[in-house]
């Protein structure tokens, strides 16, 4: 079974405008989301970084890492974090 965050960590993924997108409980869920999620919200977490500091409370501290050099403006910031789930 996939580690889960204890409740109230969540990520919560959000607009540009800080509506609520959806949340994840864990790391495969997190990639699940990044794939669905509407591209400016994906965009707000990468370029803002929100991404790392998540992974790392969620012990993945290679994927923190790697997370916060992907930022962009377009589809590949979406295609980059995917393949960090591999």
């Amino acid at each position: 079974m996939e580690k889960e965050c204890q409740p109230g960590k969540e990520f919560v993924f959000r607009t540009p405008d800080g509506k609520e997108a959806g949340r994840a409980r864990s790391v495969p869920e997190l990639f699940a989301r990044i794939k669905s999620a509407p591209l400016p919200c994906v965009l707000y977490h990468a370029n803002g970084r929100h991404f790392s500091p998540w992974l790392e409370m969620m012990g993945e501290h290679i994927l923190s890492i790697k997370a916060k050099a992907i930022y962009g403006t377009d589809e590949k910031v979406r295609a980059s974090l995917l393949r960090l789930s591999k």
